[in-house]
């Protein structure tokens, strides 16, 4: 009983004495401190800590990460740490520090815990510019890089000449070529941006004035989304180039290699279409899935989606040559590329449509389930490719015997990142007991290529 009793003395002795000392939350939670920099939360292997009410930092960590420098100085036991123009030194356990050779009194000293320095945060980063704060709710220390005032780029040259020409692709359909005199760096050199209500895409050149000889130019082709180019000085060192659209886009931006012309091109308007443009009609389709895909099978395992995919497409393949229409498949064996590899494909070709060839299902897949029937999906607002999905619906129904579900829109990524109209049909379920027999038959596979052939042609020759 004696012994308890002593060491109970003992324990309240030291809980008073550290209590007095202020330091008894330090010593015992000094994770209970939190540091955030620029309105991030930081950590260190040695975290921040309170001794006689100011928060104590590792000063490596900290001001290293704020773009400073902090050398350590062992034969003389200092640490000096620099940003920008000034330079704070502070000595181990003393509280006089200097900054850029004055004597400064600081209310605690540096210290060494766990082989790190560290030092009294508001004081230095105050010193050094930085701003800094406390959150006492959640105990918590913030500091925020100073702000530097931009200086303005020096004139580099003048903006000579300002020109549009016609492209000779839809990714190309119209080009603006800004001339200078000397030239520009890049990516700084120059920003982009869209602006809305009215659309227009704006250049800005930093470091140039415009000549007084370029005026502005007007642009009236109707496949074209542009319709006038401007170009003015925004302030003393900046010109701005507005291009006024009548759609809303995103330019591809190219500068010569000696940096004196910048390029921009524009995309066929999406409203507009003409796909006997060059000469000929091309289909690009699109069969859905590969051998290799996971999943993607019947229930019974008797029909694999990719199987049925692909010979649609060869049927509607064969169908659409013999009319004179030039077909493309994204694939021409049983591998599954990426859909990024199918759209570039599309883009990159001459395909005037994209149609995308599938079957559908539903559940877990290991189980036949109820729904069925045959549906179409175009992306939300295209108006083309809205315009294609009801040729091709009007074309197989009520023909293909089955039920209806309608034109729907979705952000499927191949109907989304294809430039031309782009459709993605689901023939029915593959998971439906009675239309997988459909799905597997011969003969309703040449039926579906063939409605879905019409309502392509249909809709190409209505545009003619």
């Amino acid at each position: 009983m004696t012994k308890k009793i002593n060491f109970a003395v003992v324990f309240i002795f030291i809980m008073f004495f550290c209590t007095i000392t202020g330091e008894t939350v330090a010593a015992a939670t000094p994770d209970d401190v939190k540091l955030v920099i620029n309105n991030e939360q930081v950590s260190s292997d040695v975290m921040p800590f309170i001794q006689n009410g100011r928060t104590l930092v590792p000063a490596r960590a900290i001001f290293e990460a704020l773009g400073g420098k902090v050398k350590w100085d062992q034969s003389n036991y200092t640490v000096a740490i620099e940003y920008d123009t000034t330079t704070v030194i502070l000595k181990i356990n003393n509280t006089v520090a200097t900054v850029n050779g004055k004597k400064k009194t600081m209310d605690v000293p540096a210290t060494i815990k766990n082989g790190r320095t560290m030092i009294p945060v508001r004081f230095v980063a105050e010193e050094l510019g930085f701003g800094v704060g406390w959150i006492n709710s959640t105990r918590t220390v913030t500091i925020i890089s100073p702000e530097k005032p931009e200086t303005s780029p020096e004139i580099t040259g003048y903006v000579t000449e300002v020109s549009v020409e016609e492209g000779m692709s839809k990714k190309e359909n119209t080009i603006v070529t800004v001339q200078m005199s000397e030239p520009i760096k890049a990516p700084e050199g120059y920003s982009t941006m869209m602006l809305n209500s009215p659309n227009r895409f704006v250049l800005d050149l930093k470091g140039f004035l415009v000549d007084s000889e370029v005026s502005d130019l007007t642009y009236d082709r109707k496949e074209s989304p542009l319709t006038a180019v401007r170009a003015a000085a925004y302030n003393e060192n900046t010109v701005r180039i507005v291009c006024d659209l009548k759609e809303a886009g995103s330019p591809a931006v190219n500068l010569s290699a000696n940096g004196k012309t910048l390029r921009i091109s524009f995309n066929t308007i999406s409203t507009y279409f003409n796909p006997m443009d060059d000469g000929k009609l091309v289909v690009m389709l699109d069969p859905g899935h590969g051998e290799s895909t996971s999943g993607k099978r019947s229930p019974d395992g008797s029909l694999r989606e990719y199987e049925f995919n692909r010979a649609v497409a060869n049927k509607m393949k064969n169908l659409l040559q013999a009319k004179g229409i030039e077909v493309i498949l994204t694939v021409n064996d049983d591998s599954d590329p990426s859909l990024a590899n199918r759209c570039e494909r599309a883009n990159n070709s001459d395909a005037d449509i994209f149609v995308s060839i599938h079957a559908n299902a539903f559940g877990n897949g290991q189980e036949w389930t109820s729904p069925n029937g045959w549906e179409i999906y175009h992306y939300p607002g295209s108006i083309l490719s809205n315009q294609l999905a009801k040729a091709i619906s009007n074309s197989n129904f009520p023909e293909i015997g089955i039920h209806n579900r309608g034109i729907k829109t979705a952000n499927l990524y191949v109907i989304k990142n294809t430039y031309m109209p782009a459709v993605l049909i689901e023939h029915g379920f593959f998971t439906n007991a009675e239309e997988i027999k459909l799905l597997k038959s011969d003969e309703w596979r040449e039926k579906v290529a063939r409605y879905n052939v019409e309502g392509i042609v249909n809709f190409l020759n209505s545009y003619e």
